[in-house]
């Protein structure tokens, strides 16, 4: 697709920015509208500028960390924000970091209220934002020899020949995914009886969970300096998939004591993670079985997910006949 939007004398502003600034616009709009009936329109109008200036800073941080070959310093990569990359985990950091202000100077009580107001936001603009994938070569996964239609391939320009070469349209699916993460975030936030805090759970349980697979088969997945065999993504997943088991199995011990059944659950999850971990080492030996090594993997993730579930069905206090 044509990369150039619009062009205002000297200026040439890209589709790429445009779609991102679309992307902000709906986190920001339905972070508002999920935020402001309980919460204060004070907090508000703080939370969202610093929330997008924390953004781009930590962004570009961790981009720069983990891709330190793309900047001539450290000095360069935070001060010049021509060029150069963002990676989205600085969005993650940026929401934490902002409730947290904004509960230490006063202004929200309850950060975990904001912050799952900003998941929903934040899960549909990341919905929107990876659609900007389609004006650069970001996000593509393995060539594909039959698949050459959307949502499975994009085509894209090789550096070396030009000539172009069909991929898995990666953000493509992660655009779709998401999609279906925001619409059962969203139910569950206006449906389900819940405590504060609980929709940033389930929104990283699902988002994490997904996450997983489909970074797995990006081709420019970013990667610690002294690991090349799991993503960052994939590391920072399986934390935050952690500390949802950790937080709903103490609601469930603290709400019924301990039962030997919690053990059963507790082994199911780590049976369906561990199955999950052995297909992606299977992936990248077997590269040319990626559907069938990805489709397990996905069935184990979302056994997974549904026995995190369970965990915060049977944290649930009796409710006792008067």
């Amino acid at each position: 697709m044509e990369k150039i939007a619009f062009i205002y004398g000297n200026t040439f502003i890209y589709w790429n920015s445009v779609v991102m600034t679309m992307a902000v616009g709906v986190a920001i709009c339905l972070f508002l509208a999920f935020y402001l009936p309980s919460g204060k329109k004070l907090a508000a109008a703080v939370a969202v500028p610093l929330a997008l200036v924390l953004s781009v800073f930590f962004g570009r941080l961790f981009h720069w960390y983990f891709r330190p070959d793309g900047y001539t310093s450290f000095v360069k990569a935070m001060t010049d924000y021509t060029s150069g990359g963002y990676a989205l985990m600085g969005c993650f950091a940026a929401c934490g970091a902002t409730a947290g202000i904004l509960k230490l100077v006063g202004l929200e009580k309850h950060p975990m209220r904001m912050l799952d107001a900003m998941s929903l936001g934040g899960c549909a603009g990341i919905c929107v934002g990876r659609l900007a994938c389609f004006f650069s070569a970001a996000d593509r996964g393995q060539l594909l020899k039959s698949l050459r239609t959307l949502p499975f391939a994009y085509p894209v320009n090789n550096v070396v020949t030009g000539a172009p070469e069909y991929r898995l349209a990666t953000f493509v699916i992660q655009s779709m995914v998401t999609a279906l993460v925001f619409a059962a975030v969203a139910a569950f936030f206006l449906l389900a009886r819940r405590r504060r805090g609980d929709t940033t759970l389930v929104f990283l349980l699902l988002y994490c969970l997904t996450q997983a697979v489909l970074d797995s088969t990006r081709y420019d997945k970013l990667f610690f300096r002294s690991n090349g065999f799991v993503s960052v993504v994939q590391v920072l997943g399986a934390l935050g998939l952690l500390l949802v088991i950790v937080v709903f199995s103490v609601r469930m011990v603290k709400a019924h004591g301990f039962r030997f059944w919690n053990v059963l659950v507790w082994l199911g999850i780590a049976v369906c993670i561990g199955g999950a971990g052995f297909m992606e080492y299977y992936v990248q030996r077997h590269g040319d079985l990626a559907a069938f090594s990805y489709s397990i993997m996905s069935a184990c993730l979302l056994a997974a997910a549904g026995l995190v579930l369970l965990l915060r069905k049977l944290a649930e206090p009796v409710r006792r006949r008067r």
